[in-house]
């Protein structure tokens, strides 16, 4: 596995945990204010991962592929949350 995805991975879990933990625990007409709450700790959390690499070489292209990972979690669960508050 390469670096890029293996330093991606973790965000990418927690984003997922965190979507389906706040779908359990609050109405689903309260989830459209937590999502940008979890992208900003997706954003965080990805900064730190990649800050406290040693190797800096890549270092915008790890980044780059792990917010484009999170983003695209964020717009799955935005459409799943639209369809569901719609029904």
């Amino acid at each position: 596995m390469s670096r890029t995805v293996a330093t991606a991975l973790p965000v990418w879990f927690a984003v997922v945990a965190a979507v389906v933990v706040v779908g359990l625990l609050l109405p689903p007409i309260d989830w459209w204010a937590v999502l940008p709450a979890i992208a900003g700790g997706a954003m965080i959390m990805t900064f730190v991962i990649q800050v406290s690499l040693q190797s800096k070489d890549g270092l915008v292209m790890r980044m780059l592929v792990t917010v484009t990972g999170a983003i695209g979690l964020l717009i799955a669960a935005s459409i799943v949350t639209l369809i569901i508050t719609t029904l």
